[in-house]
């Protein structure tokens, strides 16, 4: 029975559980490796050398194994708060473009060599389209308050601002997220299933 339920968690998150995967594989290979932090991250449009991959590579890399670990269980609860409403790959688009525009806002707004790694910036805008279908979809949103998904995500929520670093990306996913799932909401692609 048990070994039933968490195959079936998996195959419903499975996009979340896969990018878990690769953030841990990533950062097995170079774990708080600064080369890897210098070549890779997000950093602004004067220190980019149009680098542009930067604002994809830098959502898969971690500073240290509490960042990845804080970065992967609030990926992982927000995937199953978000499973009834999003299909696997609008998860991934969500995710990723989020992620990407809220980088991409990063560079344009800093101007010192200042980096950002992690995947907050799809997180937020993920955490984004919850807010948005709790808004949307209010009668089908029954959440037990003291779920331990729902804890993780308003724990993350509130304290993941550790640095102006951290809180200008996490605002830009979460902006960005909004757009996005509103942009989905109106063409009817984010439907209760």
């Amino acid at each position: 029975m048990l070994l039933k339920k968490i195959k079936s968690w998996i195959s419903c998150n499975i996009v979340a559980v896969i990018l878990v995967l690769i953030f841990i594989s990533i950062h097995v290979i170079s774990p708080g490796n600064k080369d890897a932090l210098l070549s890779f991250g997000a950093t602004g449009m004067d220190y980019l050398n149009r680098e542009y991959y930067r604002w994809i590579t830098c959502l898969f890399l971690h500073y240290n194994i509490g960042h990845l670990f804080v970065n992967s269980a609030a990926l992982l609860s927000v995937s199953s708060l978000l499973g009834s409403f999003l299909k696997k790959r609008q998860f991934f688009f969500l995710f990723m473009s989020g992620g990407i525009l809220a980088e991409i806002a990063y560079s344009i707004v800093i101007s010192d060599r200042i980096y950002d790694i992690g995947a907050s910036s799809g997180i937020f805008a993920l955490i984004a389209c919850l807010v948005v279908c709790i808004l949307r979809f209010p009668e089908q949103f029954h959440v037990i308050w003291y779920r331990l998904d729902v804890i993780i995500v308003i724990v993350y929520f509130v304290f993941a601002n550790t640095s102006i670093t951290a809180f200008l990306v996490h605002t830009f996913g979460f902006a960005f997220g909004i757009l996005i799932s509103f942009f989905l909401i109106l063409t009817r692609r984010i439907n209760i299933r």
